[in-house]
């Protein structure tokens, strides 16, 4: 059954597509300025001698590391509920299902570098998002046809993980900076519906319950600007469609690393991240697509962590 997004309601109904699209092109322009000038800071660095060491050119890269983190990040979402093949009206989420618009949650990154010339690299990262939120509706909305008044109250619930591997090799790695270019996959278990309590009795909307697998192009980037004091960026990008489901993400990732000793170092750290996922059919033959809506989102926000490294 097709749904119209109710006359009174277009404050808080937003076009995903054009939202989601306005992020991204902002987050783009920002990843430049930040890598150039990065790149700016390693070609200076670069014009000093090389250390030595035991007569062969030394590489302060390392081998592995563990990172712990907390990251206090805002959000900015839309959600969709369908049915028959249709994603149906958009609606966003913060504004009208009352969840949090930031979060403080805790991360974690290992990175390990196998054989000595240190130019393959496989890292992984997990945090998990959960959110709920109350809210008493001031606008009437439709929903699979369903009209809700206002004065109606919802629960809402939206929970998603990030679990990302990757795997990098470094096309340029000298003493100065390391550039790699590599493959991941983005592993994101997703969850998201509301129960709405009308004077004619209680209503749950389901949205998805699920994990989608996101395949990702990556870069990876690494520059010593002082001795201990580096500067890291990393990009992963994809854009799919597949069957019923339309899927894109942006992850970037930029942080100033100091390492006073040779095991521990401290870092702070910016990340902006922007997800769109939509499936038309609970048959899909993409995998974890068994679901039809529409999710958007896009978080940004710094992250201060401790590193442990080998």
């Amino acid at each position: 059954m097709k749904t119209h997004p109710n006359k009174h309601s277009s404050n808080s109904i937003q076009p995903a597509n054009a939202r989601i699209t306005a992020s991204s092109a902002s987050i783009r322009k920002w990843v430049a300025t930040a890598l150039l000038a990065a790149a700016a800071f390693a070609c200076q660095a670069a014009d000093a001698p090389a250390a030595a060491e035991s007569g062969k050119r030394y590489l302060p890269w390392e081998k592995g590391s563990i990172k712990f983190g907390g990251f206090l990040t805002a959000f900015d979402s839309t959600l969709a509920f369908g049915v028959n093949n249709a994603a149906g009206v958009t609606f966003n989420a913060e504004e009208l299902f009352g969840l949090d618009t930031s979060l403080t949650v805790f991360r974690a990154e290992a990175m390990y570098r196998p054989g000595k010339s240190l130019r393959h690299q496989v890292d992984f990262s997990y945090a998990a998002y959960h959110r709920d939120g109350h809210a008493t509706l001031d606008e009437e909305i439709n929903i699979n046809g369903n009209t809700f008044p206002v004065g109606a109250r919802i629960e809402s619930e939206f929970n998603f993980d990030i679990i990302r591997g990757t795997y990098s090799y470094a096309i340029l790695q000298d003493e100065r900076m390391r550039i790699a270019l590599g493959l991941g996959v983005y592993a994101v278990p997703l969850k998201y519906g509301l129960d709405i309590e009308t004077s004619g009795g209680r209503t749950s909307v389901n949205g998805a319950d699920t994990t989608l697998p996101l395949p990702a192009l990556a870069l990876r980037t690494e520059f010593q600007l002082i001795p201990k004091l580096y500067l890291n960026a990393g990009i992963d990008a994809m854009y799919l469609e597949f069957d019923d489901f339309k899927g894109s993400l942006l992850d970037v990732n930029v942080a100033l690393e100091y390492r006073p000793w040779r095991h521990v170092g401290f870092g702070l750290g910016y990340n902006s991240m922007s997800v769109k996922v939509e499936a038309e059919s609970d048959n899909s033959n993409y995998p974890g697509a068994d679901f039809v809506g529409d999710v958007g989102v896009r978080f940004s926000g710094l992250m201060l962590y401790g590193k442990f490294s080998f």
